[in-house]
């Protein structure tokens, strides 16, 4: 299976915010290894980056903890694929499914919580009538 881009890329973003600092907001459910300061850079995140990464952040919390804690692994711990491997206990093969079964299940919670706006609109629009 392949992985969904749009999805990598928010993915990414969202890891870029959590290292660098995410505006003084962390999750309290997720367990990573965080990556020293000296390895991130300089980072500096506008306004719409910074709600896109706190929405992907509500998205990644919602995931199951099998696909959370592989996409945690991937986007936001040193050391690549073995150390994911070694630490989480899985194959290789087994982290490209998760992360490809965590697309699918994003783009679900995406697509739910535009449906669920469209929803509040509409009853809002018919309430105001």
């Amino acid at each position: 299976m392949k992985r969904i881009e749009w999805i990598d890329g928010r993915l990414r973003g969202w890891a870029a915010w959590r290292l660098c600092g995410s505006a003084g907001y962390r999750s309290p459910s997720f367990e990573y290894e965080e990556r020293s300061t000296a390895t991130m850079g300089s980072f500096e995140i506008g306004v719409e980056a910074e709600r896109d990464a706190l929405e992907m952040d509500q998205a990644v919390a919602a995931l199951p903890e099998d696909l959370r804690r592989v996409v945690i692994a991937y986007y936001l711990w040193e050391g690549g694929m073995a150390v994911i491997e070694n630490k989480l206990g899985v194959t290789r093969a087994t982290v490209h499914r998760r992360l490809c079964h965590a697309d699918l299940r994003l783009v679900q919670w995406f697509d739910a919580k535009v449906e669920g706006r469209r929803r509040c609109e509409n009853n809002f629009a018919s309430y105001t009538n």
